[in-house]
């Protein structure tokens, strides 16, 4: 088989709705033809099962890393002291073992409940064609990384499970955060990213030298002591290594409803925002922390 342009890396765990993942994969599918089709370039997925999930679609050109050995990937963290707990989880141990699988000269790190763009008129389950409009994610991060003097690319945000503008409305703020942030350097307190390019964990595309360079530098991408800030401690310390990009045409769609809930949407978003202000800051401040915000 021939060498991947793309590899995106995902990671489940506790997901029990089946549905989810033949919607998701359907989707990523479905952009990935249209991108292979295009462009003569390969998409496979890595998905690593981190325990307590639904049976997973078939998924064409894709890896599935088991159970056994993402228990086996966590033991052997805790045994070289990289965690301090054997019961310690969290999703940066499933993107940093899947990274090991990846083939691809671009990386992509998503989550599992996280929709690509397709550029084609199937985007407007999602969105509106006056408010929004996105080319082929592939096909757009594939360019700005091999044009571009970058090292990693965000996409834009928007729900996928709600067109309610209020609820939109929260998503388009965080995407003019992102943006904003990929205009700063990264700036660092007592070795803590505190500033520069910060993305949300739903999507990001990394080129693999960059991120093997951050491995053998760092000893990981993901701090696997994190499961709160980790997204934005990775895509700053990623900045350290060169620009990172906001490509406004290359969208995903993701869950809102498991981070605020129904009802007074645009408030809950306001306060979802001041909670975060801390751990977004100070990430290593929050190791060995369950992600708890719900509003």
């Amino acid at each position: 088989m021939a060498k991947p342009t793309f590899s995106v890396i995902t990671t489940a765990k506790n997901e029990k709705d089946k549905r989810l993942f033949e919607e998701t994969f359907k989707n990523w599918e479905t952009t990935k033809q249209f991108f292979e089709k295009k462009m003569g370039k390969k998409v496979e997925f890595v998905i690593v099962d981190a325990g307590g999930n639904a049976e997973f679609p078939e998924l064409r050109d894709s890896n599935l890393v088991a159970y056994e050995i993402y228990q086996k990937y966590r033991s052997g963290l805790y045994k070289s002291g990289k965690i301090k707990y054997k019961s310690w989880d969290s999703p940066t141990i499933g993107r940093n073992l899947g990274f090991s699988f990846a083939r691809g000269t671009i990386v992509v790190f998503q989550d599992i409940d996280t929709r690509f763009s397709s550029g084609t008129e199937l985007d407007l389950k999602y969105v509106t064609a006056k408010l929004d409009k996105y080319d082929n994610y592939f096909e757009v991060m594939y360019k700005a990384l091999r044009s571009k003097n970058i090292v990693g690319a965000a996409p834009s945000a928007r729900p996928n499970d709600t067109r309610k503008i209020s609820r939109r409305f929260g998503t388009m703020g965080e995407n003019y955060t992102v943006w904003f942030s990929t205009k700063i350097p990264t700036i660092k307190i007592r070795g803590t990213p505190i500033s520069g390019p910060s993305v949300p964990g739903f999507s990001i595309a990394v080129l693999r030298e960059v991120a093997l360079r951050i491995c053998a530098e760092k000893g990981h991408l993901y701090d696997p002591e994190l499961a709160v800030a980790e997204d934005h401690k990775f895509s700053r310390i990623l900045g350290e290594y060169g620009k990172v990009s906001y490509e406004k045409q290359a969208g995903v769609f993701t869950r809102t409803i498991n981070r605020v809930s129904p009802g007074f949407d645009l408030l809950k978003s306001f306060l979802y925002a001041f909670m975060w202000i801390i751990p977004y800051s100070f990430p290593d401040a929050w190791k060995y922390r369950r992600h708890t915000f719900s509003i």
